[in-house]
């Protein structure tokens, strides 16, 4: 159980990270895109992770 969260917590500072390297080099329309972009993939990696544990339950 503990394994999930920390995966969950990996995955989703990785993302922050790059998404903060990114915005910092983006233009304004560039922006809210990633921004999108980001919020979608942290979604999709949680659905991941909820995905391997039941299959492991």
């Amino acid at each position: 159980m503990q394994i999930q969260a920390i995966a969950k917590g990996m995955a989703i500072g990785a993302a922050a990270g790059m998404a903060g390297y990114l915005l910092s080099s983006a233009s304004s329309g560039e922006r809210s895109r990633l921004k999108r972009r980001t919020v979608k993939a942290v979604h999709a990696i949680g659905a991941v992770m909820d995905s391997i544990a039941d299959f492991i339950k």
